[in-house]
């Protein structure tokens, strides 16, 4: 065969080789890195230590919770009630947004007072993000401008609820942390979420009907 002849069948698999490094290495990164570049997160939070946590401070430490709102972002908390598919259901919503200082992997958790277990049809009260594969980070002015976390829950039924327990619905215990692994800032507040117009009827009229 000519030299000629064995470049020409060479020069193929020369290709297929290039295609396959650059695959390789395409999926190798995309491993590390989210949809819009964020990091992978290396940080040792989980589901549990962060339910542990709040748990553990809402039962035996309720005064390491802040109540006055954060310097460095502004923090908001709302409440919202609806009917959807026969039964009530209540959601929360937490916002992190117009960060003065670079907060890097924030990560959110938050949950409710221990006595809304017996207004609420749910295993848990507890509600984070922190199952993200990948870092998010809030700067001055930068996109993405906010970080939002919600959860809706199924109210039990009026007849099953003590009306003077259901006002503890607006308490939410919430933690907030960000920075790099050596330098974590953990922020605790207890709140009252700010209740809709929807909501603020609704409490009325289970008054009425109790």
């Amino acid at each position: 065969m000519s030299p000629k002849r064995k470049m020409n069948h060479f020069f193929p698999l020369v290709v297929y080789l290039f295609v396959i490094a650059m695959c390789l290495g395409a999926c190798s990164l995309g491993a590390n890195q989210g949809p819009a570049g964020e990091p992978k997160r290396t940080d040792e939070y989980t589901q549990n230590s962060e339910r542990r946590d709040l748990n553990e401070r809402v039962t035996k430490r309720p005064e390491s919770f802040r109540k006055n709102t954060p310097d460095e972002y502004t923090l908001t908390a709302t409440v919202d009630v609806s009917h959807e598919s026969g039964v009530d259901r209540i959601s929360y919503d937490i916002l992190v947004n117009e960060a003065r200082v670079p907060m890097v992997n924030v990560i959110q958790s938050f949950t409710l007072d221990p006595i809304m277990m017996n207004r609420i049809d749910a295993g848990e009260l507890f509600h984070s993000n922190v199952s993200n594969t990948y870092e998010i980070s809030l700067e001055p002015d930068k996109e993405p401008l906010g970080l939002s976390l919600g959860r809706n829950y199924i109210l039990k039924s009026k007849v099953e609820i003590d009306s003077n327990g259901i006002k503890r619905f607006a308490d939410m215990y919430i933690k907030i942390s960000y920075g790099p692994n050596d330098q974590r800032t953990e922020d605790y507040f207890h709140v009252q979420a700010e209740p809709s117009l929807r909501t603020i009827e609704y409490m009325k009229s289970w008054e009425k009907e109790k």
